[in-house]
């Protein structure tokens, strides 16, 4: 057990262009990693999944993977949005208190249910890993 808090020492930033659906929430079909733990461990303080055109509504799955096995941690909702060069495309960012990946067998990864009209859903993770 550690003696002392471990704190964030170098920052981190992991991204994912997600373009083909897999609806699958248990871990199966094609999962992309958007980040891999170091060995001292990673935080990550936040998800930020951003539509660069047409996006469907959707979910965006974020799984855990252990090493052996993804579960899925997290959800987070995608609506039908039109971007194009005078209107926004869809965004929301998602912060976590409590998510960290203990080791670097431990990675965070993503799906999206519905391709996108258009364009790719990219997903980006923000954090660091710890000392």
């Amino acid at each position: 057990m550690a003696t002392s808090p471990a704190f964030i020492s170098t920052p981190r930033i992991g991204r994912v262009s997600l373009s083909t659906a897999n609806t699958a929430t248990d871990g199966t079909g094609t999962i992309a990693d958007l980040m891999v733990g170091a060995s001292a461990g990673t935080r990550i303080l936040s998800v930020n999944v951003q539509g660069t055109a047409t996006t469907a509504a959707a979910l965006v799955n974020l799984f855990l993977y252990d090493g052996t096995n993804y579960d899925l941690f997290d959800q987070i909702t995608i609506s039908a949005t039109t971007g194009s060069d005078t209107t926004k495309g869809y965004r929301l960012v998602t912060a976590y208190t409590d998510l960290v990946l203990p080791s670097a067998t431990w990675k965070l990864g993503a799906t999206i249910t519905m391709a996108p009209t258009s364009g790719t859903v990219r997903v980006h993770a923000f954090g660091g890993d710890l000392t």
